[in-house]
């Protein structure tokens, strides 16, 4: 009892044991090191390399025996010959160890191999949920398809109708572009003369009939000296513009063939409709754009 109280006793181990037993080491050694690295294609075990390490003495003195010099002749020979053996040794160990690890490692490969090439067991085969016709070939090949090459036949046409109305919409912007070139703005004499012909000059300036308190469909506008005149034209005398809106359905339900009738009165009555109308039916019939002074 007096053992136990002081610790020298020892508890009661079951007696089957589930973890090996492992005592404890104090202190580890240290990693050794490999004399055989950086030899850089040598081999250190050989007699060459040992001799250069070693070289035995060029002569051989002969003391007497139980000298100093005797003694110390001893001991290099047998440090020589521990260095030679203990390299050989090495060597030795070194192969011996990595043909074990070479064929370790060949052998947990191959028995990998074996289980994966394994046939499925007939247990197992047997007990496995059975699996539908489509979801088997699609595990294991390719699925049915009857119809891909109508399928991939009509994708074709698709395609080739799709091209085609895409480069027809190209040549016809195209072409609307080159209609449209001989209007463009492209020099300084040109803009000025269209900012004239819009705006008037400062010698004879555009004025504007509401400004004057005439309402904005008048045929006619003040003159210089503050009276009225017929003879003088307006922007506004040909009816009101076209606003943003109005521009927008015409653009919407140009398309259909259908115009709004504000539209219509605001473009100068039922004529320019016409005269539009006749245009794209040409331009149908040319195959090409034609010009609004065409008409």
């Amino acid at each position: 009892m007096s053992s136990f109280l002081n610790g020298s006793a020892k508890t009661s181990q079951p007696p089957q044991q589930t973890s090996p037993y492992r005592p404890f080491i104090k202190g580890r050694l240290p990693v050794p090191r490999d004399v055989f690295a950086r030899s850089e294609g040598k081999d250190r075990a050989a007699d060459e390399e040992i001799a250069k390490a070693a070289p035995a003495p060029t002569s051989q003195p002969r003391h007497p025996r139980g000298t100093r010099e005797a003694w110390r002749q001893k001991m290099a020979a047998s440090r020589r010959q521990n260095l030679r053996e203990g390299v050989k040794t090495l060597r030795e160990r070194k192969t011996r160890t990595e043909t074990t690890l070479r064929e370790r490692v060949a052998a947990k490969q191959a028995e990998r191999e074996a289980l994966v090439r394994m046939p499925e067991r007939e247990d197992e085969r047997l007990t496995t949920s059975s699996t539908g016709l489509n979801v088997h070939k699609l595990l294991h090949g390719p699925l049915e398809d009857p119809t891909r090459d109508a399928r991939l036949a009509h994708k074709a046409r698709n395609l080739t109708l799709h091209t085609s109305a895409k480069r027809a919409n190209r040549m016809d912007n195209l072409h609307t572009l080159y209609m449209n070139a001989r209007h463009f703005i492209v020099t300084p004499q040109q803009l000025d003369s269209a900012i004239d012909s819009e705006f008037g000059t400062p010698e004879q300036p555009r004025q504007f009939v509401g400004d004057r308190g005439r309402p904005a469909q008048g045929y006619g506008e003040f003159d210089d000296g503050g009276k009225w005149s017929s003879e003088v034209t307006s922007m506004w005398a040909h009816g009101r513009p076209a606003t943003v809106q109005d521009m927008l359905n015409r653009a919407a339900q140009g398309d259909a063939g259908k115009t709004s009738y504000a539209v219509d009165v605001a473009e100068g009555g039922t004529e320019g409709v016409t005269q539009s109308r006749v245009r794209r039916i040409a331009e149908k019939l040319t195959g090409g754009k034609m010009d609004t002074t065409e008409q």
